[in-house]
């Protein structure tokens, strides 16, 4: 659908719902907490299917490049090099191909997933790269040349400035000095809503970097509707009716859009069975946020009792004063464990210091 089109539809959705102030309910379901991995799950569900992985490659690495590759022996490996701390803002799969002319090379993706475009990635790029390196001479001893790497960086976050190679990084005073630096070059797309990066190839593919991109525009029913036109243009089959579960999953966490205009949206541009997928998987978020809130609820519930009546056994034998307000923090963040060591404690401890021997006050 052409781009005015989308305008337009958006804002005869917004107007007939009545949209004249910030949404604030997450698509479709009760309000919900995204899982802090929603992400690296997206993109791994995605990425880890050779065709959308094999066609990113063929839309976005440079001609002279995928001319090299046999792209349909793509074979995703098991191995990841992202770890730590660094998971919570990247991940990353590692793609084995076939080459023309013999051999085999690496494709490697890393997918950077931050508010704010890092720096120094290239950095972690090449420290990766040298571990992808000694994993293959360990397990191929008797190798006399290291396989090529290619390496992929797909960002989505806030806007970039550029994308630094390792000799941006370091301070070498002239040409001469910088020809000892290592250096290498990678492919970088940008995905957040202020580039002009172009949404290309498969619908899959396409579908995959148009929810990267509203990720950061949640609030954009354009957004949407753009996603959902290309729901709309892939098959009624299991595999295609999965990929629509994935997608609205992946909405449903990252999207900020009142249920009543993505249920409107669905009925326009849905066919019947993928628009049951959407609304059965929408009920079934409903009803999770529902328990779990109330599970929740009722944990809470159930430690905020035990927290009071051992602060009331505790100013019954030892008197009001003797609670330290460190102490009284410590009984407020207390696990439903530490509150049932310290209730056996009571009836033997001779002073309070006796009940919170392993939290005493500095």
């Amino acid at each position: 659908m052409p781009a005015h089109h989308l305008h337009h539809t958006a804002q005869h959705i917004e107007n007939k719902i009545g949209i004249v102030s910030p949404v604030v309910h997450v698509v479709c379901t009760a309000p919900m907490h995204a899982p802090k991995n929603i992400h690296d799950t997206f993109f791994r569900d995605a990425m880890s299917r050779r065709e959308i992985a094999a066609d990113y490659v063929r839309q976005y690495l440079p001609e002279g490049v995928t001319r090299n590759l046999i792209l349909e022996t793509m074979t995703i490996s098991k191995d990841t090099f992202v770890s730590g701390g660094q998971s919570r803002h990247y991940s990353d799969l590692l793609y084995e191909v076939k080459m023309h002319g013999g051999g085999e090379g690496l494709v490697y993706f890393l997918f950077e997933h931050k508010s704010f475009h890092d720096r120094f990635t290239a950095l972690q790029l090449l420290r990766y790269m040298v571990e992808i390196w000694e994993l293959r001479r360990k397990q191929r001893r008797k190798c006399t040349a290291l396989p090529l790497i290619i390496p992929v960086v797909v960002y989505h976050g806030g806007p970039r400035r550029t994308s630094a190679r390792i000799r941006d990084l370091v301070a070498a005073p002239d040409a001469r000095c910088a020809a000892f630096v290592p250096d290498f070059e990678l492919s970088f797309q940008d995905f957040s809503p202020e580039a002009d990066t172009e949404i290309k190839g498969t619908i899959e593919l396409r579908l995959l970097c148009s929810c990267l991109r509203a990720k950061n525009d949640p609030k954009s029913v354009r957004r949407v509707l753009e996603i959902f036109h290309l729901l709309h243009d892939l098959g009624d089959d299991a595999c295609a009716l999965q990929w629509v579960a994935t997608i609205y999953r992946y909405m449903a966490g990252t999207m900020d859009i009142e249920a009543e205009v993505v249920q409107d949206i669905a009925h326009r541009t849905l066919s019947t069975r993928k628009r049951d997928t959407v609304m059965t998987l929408a009920e079934k978020l409903h009803q999770k946020g529902l328990m779990e809130g109330k599970l929740e609820g009722r944990l809470e519930g159930r430690l905020e009792g035990r927290q009071s009546v051992l602060q009331r056994l505790l100013a019954k034998r030892f008197g009001d004063s003797i609670l330290d307000i460190r102490l009284q923090e410590r009984l407020r963040s207390a696990t439903q464990e530490e509150l049932d060591t310290w209730a056996e404690r009571i009836l033997d401890a001779a002073t309070i210091d006796d009940i919170f021997t392993d939290c005493a006050p500095d």
